[in-house]
């Protein structure tokens, strides 16, 4: 039995005492208890408070499966919920991730009408990003079950949805695009891959949010089954009917080259976020290749065959990007980075356009010299005499920091000229 907290002994406990009484049995081996629903301030929803949610409103606008998924994944066994709109709203775009994602899968399947190679006919080639993203569903679904078996609906939905988002849809699908130009058995592979995955993804949202995976997985269905050599699910020999009674994920045994694959590819994914994110802090512009060596120690097999992916992924240049198992001198010119065992170095003569960075600081330079103008202004006047002193050394410090970063700046603008 499923109910909240606040009716435990007015019905649940005197519904076992009338079928001890009446019957000699309890009418239910379990009871699941949720907690409140209470608005974004902890507060009990009320008509006197005027904080009332209207269910129905709420799906009008933000839809059915955005709510569904805020309530169960939102909340633990037995402890109170407070619901925001706002969370609503981010289940909502969690809902035009799956339909996004959805679209690339299938004009994948559509693409795949036109290969030379039949699909049923290529062995499948996995590459590292494949293998990776298969040991995670694999890892996922075990979780999952684990979690269902529990009761932890909250803690397992938080799981897909991080799974889903942050490395099918930001990471896979990237590389699933690459992949996908490489030829006939690549991008044959990795369609079956992606159907794969997304059927999966889908039957282990279906409890959380039922219709928009059941319209999505009609249209995964409808797009397999139309190749000339249909793509079937990795859960049976067939499509069923619908979703809602299509065949749960049966969790496999961990394989021997899961933990290997997936340590390869935190790797990759490690060495791209640390470049991508020096790449922002510098203001290179996006379309700029850049080169870049890489000293890979014993990890240097794996980054030999991962060139393409890291170049494609952190916006390197290809042809100038080496990769080498020991170097005896740190490049000039360049900038490192250390991910792990692994060193990166970056030319920062490529970094940055001395032009755009030019009119960047010009600009910081003239914001400063008008609040030091402002600054010196205002403590010359009345204020230093009629303001509070804290307040006045607060003004004074502010026009300290403001002629420090002057300073900084016109030492950048002189290493430019």
């Amino acid at each position: 039995m499923e109910t909240g907290y606040d009716i435990l002994f007015f019905w649940v406990a005197r519904m076992i005492m009338d079928g001890l009484e009446f019957t000699g049995e309890i009418p239910f081996h379990t009871v699941y208890l949720h907690g409140l629903i209470r608005d974004e301030n902890g507060r009990k929803m009320s008509k006197t408070y005027g904080n009332v949610i209207d269910p129905l409103v709420v799906m009008d606008e933000l839809g059915t499966d955005a709510l569904r998924f805020t309530l169960l994944v939102g909340s633990t066994p037995g402890n109170d919920m407070n619901l925001s709109l706002k969370k609503v709203e981010a289940n909502r775009n969690f809902a035009n991730k799956i339909w996004n994602a959805a679209r690339f899968v299938l004009g994948a399947l559509d693409q795949a009408k036109d290969l030379h190679v039949p699909l049923e006919e290529t062995e499948p080639i996995p590459s590292l990003a494949d293998q990776w993203i298969l040991a995670r569903l694999s890892i996922l679904t075990r979780d999952v079950e684990r979690l269902f078996q529990n009761y932890q609906y909250g803690e397992a939905g938080r799981q897909i949805f991080d799974f889903f988002w942050n490395e099918f849809a930001d990471w896979y699908l990237e590389i699933a695009k690459l992949q996908l130009t490489e030829g006939d058995r690549m991008a044959s592979s990795t369609t079956r891959n992606l159907v794969q995955v997304l059927d999966t993804c889908l039957r282990l949202l279906h409890p959380f949010t039922p219709f928009v995976t059941e319209e999505i997985w009609g249209h995964l269905k409808t797009a397999s089954q139309e190749l000339q050599q249909p793509i079937n699910p990795g859960h049976g020999s067939e499509w069923e009917k619908a979703l809602i009674i299509a065949r749960w994920p049966t969790p496999r045994p961990a394989s021997h080259w899961e933990d290997q694959a997936i340590a390869d590819f935190l790797l990759i994914m490690d060495l791209v976020r640390a470049i991508r994110n020096l790449r922002a802090e510098k203001n290179v512009n996006s379309k700029v290749s850049l080169p870049a060596t890489f000293v890979g120690g014993g990890r240097t097999p794996v980054l030999q065959r991962q060139s393409n992916t890291i170049a494609s992924l952190a916006r390197l240049d290809l042809q100038r990007m080496t990769v080498v198992e020991k170097l005896g001198e740190k490049p000039d010119g360049t900038v490192a980075l250390v991910v792990g065992s692994v060193e990166v170095y970056l030319p920062m003569a490529e970094m940055v356009d001395p032009e755009e960075q030019r009119k960047r600081l010009e600009k910081e330079l003239a914001e400063s010299m008008g609040q030091i103008e402002r600054l010196e202004a205002l403590l010359a006047g009345p204020f230093a005499e009629k303001a509070p002193s804290d307040v006045v050394d607060k003004e004074r410090q502010k026009l300290v920091d403001y002629k420090d970063k002057a300073a900084k700046i016109n030492s950048q603008l002189k290493t430019l000229e």
